[in-house]
Order: C-alpha cells, then structure tokens, then sequence
C-alpha cells in the first residue's frame, strides 16, 4: 500500500512499477530462451536489424512433442499390475479454472473419480500427471500414490473398464 499526499505520486508509482513489472518480464523471457538454447532445444541467430530469429532444433521438437497436452496420453500395459494410481489433490479456490482445467484432462486421460478430489487410474502416469499439473500450474496442490488394495477396487475396476473400453487383465 502507498500513502500520499500528492495524487500525482500516486500515478508516478503506478507507472514506475509498471514498469519494472515490464522490465521483469523481459528478463523472465530471455533467461527461458536462454535455458532453452543451453539445453539444444532452439538456435538464435541474429539478423543485421538487431532483431533474431529463433528456431526450434530436431530436439525441441521431441521435447515440445513431449508436452503436448492435445496428444497426452497413458500407455495401456500388455498386463494390469492390479495396482491403482491415486491422484490427490486440494487446489485453492482462487485458482479455479486451473482445477476444472485440471479435471477435464483427468476425465479425458481415464481416470475415474474415488472422492471429489481423488481420481484413480490403473496404469502408470506419473509423468503424465507432472506434465499437466506443471501445464496448469497446481503442481504443488497436487500428489500421487500407488495402492495394491483399494476398499472400492472392484467398483474402479468396473467403472474404469466401462468408460474406456479396456478391459483390466
């Protein structure tokens, strides 16, 4: 909070913190370009203007592939280790698109929900789970954890196999 007598202090902040919001986000920008030219994953070449044209390697590509949250999905085992993947989460309520966000991708990858806020799926997708939660940016509401026994296994079973088509051997 600011305090001044002035009103045009007051508009003078704003703007100096505008600003430095700007000059912020500038550098936010060129330290992820530049962690992404580190790792391979783009070129930067810089044109006689001043300006650059970046471009994504063969490598970029596959990782960007990767993370593609219109084409994730959960590799179906050739055999069911009768193991259920909990995923367990409490997202606050000011982040409450990223939760129904979050929800409708549950839903689409096969999960069926236990409780409110638990869904299970019975094949391996912690990656799968990282790569979405970090997308909507609820990583640190969201946990997981594999059980052998489930007091409502057979209704999972069930409800899991009706809504995919697939059946759990």
């Amino acid at each position: 909070m600011v305090a001044a007598t002035n009103p045009y202090f007051g508009i003078k902040a704003i703007g100096a913190i505008q600003k430095e919001l700007k000059r912020r986000k500038w550098e936010q920008f060129r330290n992820g370009l530049y962690h992404l030219k580190r790792k391979g994953y783009i070129d930067v070449e810089p044109n006689p203007d001043g300006t650059y044209i970046i471009r994504t390697t063969k490598a970029g590509r596959e990782q960007a592939h990767k993370y593609d949250l219109d084409k994730l999905s959960i590799e179906v085992p050739k055999k069911w280790d009768k193991n259920w993947r909990l995923v367990v989460f409490d997202i606050p309520a000011r982040k409450y698109k990223a939760r129904s966000a979050l929800l409708g991708k549950l839903k689409e990858l096969g999960f069926i929900m236990f409780q409110k806020s638990v869904w299970a799926h019975p094949f391996e997708c912690k990656n799968e789970i990282a790569v979405v939660s970090r997308a909507f940016e609820v990583e640190r509401y969201i946990h997981q954890t594999t059980c052998h026994k489930v007091s409502a296994g057979e209704y999972l079973r069930f409800e899991f196999e009706k809504r995919n088509n697939i059946k759990l051997v």
